[in-house]
């Protein structure tokens, strides 16, 4: 195949990855004499503005990441209508691959890549940047086994689609959001450390904790339903591995690890403590073989040499305690952070019985206290933080959380109130519009606008407010609500269809087009749907119409304009120049003008208008490949 030089000096050689948002090519770079990766936004996203900004201002915050687990960016450019960004090119496996070929893995393998990650999610978080789509499809693997995040670019430009979008590329990227990306709220550092809990749960194992038939039901399942946990899945994972896990993927962002650096601790010591209880249970394994071995060579010595006796029994536990205890110490000496993971792994060698955890949440610190002491735990205070439902001084949440099993002497941490911040507009998202009003009421403030629409949330909860929560207004002042009237039956959506594929659409319905309205669009192509009628569930019924507009492309409704399809697959080059010329009563003129194109991309329909009857010529690079009469007056080509 003949390449193609973009921008002066890469070589596109071959397409190497097809992604939701973007195409990857294998390249060489001309000046550096080196092998690259170029990723092209795809077409139908260059006339987003806001895409491309968010593309090209994220893409070079990225670049100025230097870590060994980061893929690094080089260059950040557009030439014509291609944007694109060159990178360092991977040989290796995608970790989605990995798992679905070698899954589950091995907890320590996994605890390696997911150790690499925070690392590097580590420097993100520390100049700003939050990947926002950390997936194993992201995740690069080296054949020397390093693991290196990619995609920093697209992740911030494809959140505000995430969700509504239906694409396999969202629905790969909805099986790992927080709960707070789910519901469309704040992100922050804590929903990357959530989505990299989820790809370690995927890679023990084998599969991720939520799955549903489209990507709103999988998002409802992060905002709403508890996570199983993974040794319920996978026999023999270390406890220090699980919490690991579910202290990542709890639900509350307070509760999850402080920081990348904070779980890149807690994996590192997870392997230790896996190591001390894999050894001594390998010990006691190999004590009682041996003991076995020795009884039968000499069981014509006697019964007394037979059995043991219950003092040698007491002495061998005890030696064996002696072991435990002496790792633990080890661990001291040699500087291990205790925190709460290693102190759970290390009390997990003893012989404490486990106690159900209490539920803490509106007690006091004393009240707490007394309730933990009565099944023999104990109690660490937390973070204060700010909180509109419980008054200063009332626990908030807890870690573990009430229900679970653990053993006695373990240390419950719990966060403490502080109350609502003084001027700040408390949180509605997620309440009840009675439970709003209620809280507007207390904290001083007034019940704006109330507007209501369909959601996949139950009737009468609150979708969004203005101004957001922790905002900082007047007390009197007006706060706007959006309440949902709950989920309705969906109709197709036809945006984006010809009039032929919208009725194919309906027809199993039983539901028909209705009205059609023509309206100019610099987004959608002529003759292709730009709007449709929603309709309540009641009115969706056999007989029903729906109403639609249809694009007239750039040229006012009511003109006659011309729809020229042009198809790639006669360019000699990957990449090449693409001019149209017109020639009509007017005079010659080009459409387009020695624009770059991918031939990979297929093809692109052309909306032409001019005067009275002329011409139309396609050219590839210097070789006509087209040219048609055109007739501006019936809008007809031939």
């Amino acid at each position: 195949m003949s390449v193609r030089l973009l921008a002066g000096r890469y070589e596109l050689i071959e397409k190497i990855g097809d992604g939701g948002m973007a195409v990857v090519y294998k390249a060489r770079c001309r000046l550096l004499n080196r092998f690259v990766a170029v990723k092209i936004l795809k077409p139908e996203f260059t006339k987003d503005l806001k895409i491309i900004e968010s593309f090209r201002r994220e893409s070079q915050a990225a670049a100025s990441l230097a870590h060994p687990n980061i893929v690094n960016v080089f260059d950040v450019g557009r030439e014509g209508n291609i944007h694109y960004i060159v990178m360092e090119l991977i040989e290796g496996r995608v970790l989605s691959e990995v798992i679905q070929e070698d899954g589950p893995i091995d907890y320590r393998r996994a605890l390696e890549i997911g150790r690499q990650i925070a690392s590097a999610l580590s420097l993100a978080h520390k100049n700003h940047i939050i990947h926002r789509d950390v997936k194993p499809h992201n995740i690069l693997i080296t054949a020397d086994g390093t693991a290196k995040i990619t995609d920093f670019g697209i992740a911030k430009a494809m959140d505000a689609t995430a969700v509504e979008g239906s694409s396999s590329t969202i629905m790969g990227s909805v099986h790992y959001f927080s709960p707070e990306q789910a519901r469309g709220g704040y992100v922050d550092e804590k929903s990357d450390i959530y989505s990299l809990g989820i790809v370690l749960y995927e890679m023990v194992t084998g599969k991720v904790p939520f799955d549903g038939d489209n990507a709103v039901s999988v998002a409802l399942m992060h905002i709403n339903e508890e996570i199983t946990p993974p040794s319920q899945l996978v026999e023999g994972l270390p406890v220090a591995v699980e919490n690991i896990i579910m202290k990542a993927t709890n639900k509350y962002s307070i509760n999850r690890y402080a920081s990348a650096d904070e779980m890149l601790e807690a994996m590192k010591n997870a392997d230790i403590i896996a190591n001390i209880v894999g050894s001594s249970e390998s010990s006691s394994r190999t004590s009682s073989r041996d003991q076995s071995a020795s009884n039968g060579e000499k069981a014509n010595e006697g019964k007394e040499k037979a059995a043991e006796t219950m003092a040698e029994k007491k002495k061998r536990k005890f030696r064996i305690n002696k072991i435990k205890v002496a790792a633990a110490i080890a661990a001291l000496v040699l500087a291990i952070p205790v925190s709460g993971l290693i102190l759970s792994g290390i009390a997990a060698l003893g012989e404490a019985d486990e106690v159900k955890v209490p539920d803490l949440r509106g007690l006091s610190v004393e009240e707490a206290e007394t309730t933990l002491e009565e099944v023999g735990l104990v109690l660490k205070e937390g973070d204060q933080v700010i909180d509109y439902d419980l008054e200063a001084g009332l626990i908030v949440s807890q870690d573990p959380e009430a229900g679970s099993m653990i053993k006695e002497g373990k240390t419950i941490t719990v966060s403490i109130s502080k109350g609502a911040r003084e001027g700040a507009v408390p949180n509605l998202v997620g309440k009840s519009f009675q439970d709003a009003v209620f809280l507007l009421d207390r904290y001083g403030y007034t019940q704006g606008t109330v507007t209501v629409e369909a959601s996949q949330l139950p009737k009468d909860i609150v979708i969004r407010q203005s101004p957001e929560s922790g905002t900082e207004a007047k007390p009197g002042s007006p706060i706007n609500i959006v309440v949902s009237e709950g989920p309705k039956t969906a109709l197709p959506t036809l945006v984006g269809m010809t009039l032929e594929q919208a009725k194919e659409a309906l027809a199993p319905l039983g539901l028909e087009i209705g009205e059609i309205g023509y309206e100019m669009s610099g987004v959608y192509a002529k003759d292709i749907i730009i709007w449709q009628q929603e309709l309540d569930s009641s009115a969706i019924k056999p007989g029903a119409k729906v109403n639609i507009k249809i694009s007239t492309g750039n040229e006012p409704a009511g003109s006659k304009s011309i729809a020229l399809d042009i198809d790639y697959s006669r360019a000699e080059n990957q990449v090449f120049y693409l001019t149209v010329t017109v020639n009509d009563e007017t005079g010659t003129y080009n459409v387009i003008s020695r624009e770059q194109r991918i031939k990979d991309n297929d093809s692109e329909i052309l909306s032409l208008s001019g005067t009275g009857k002329g011409s139309v010529t396609v050219i590839f690079d210097d070789t006509v490949v087209m040219q048609k009469a055109v007739d501006f007056n019936t809008g007809t080509l031939n």
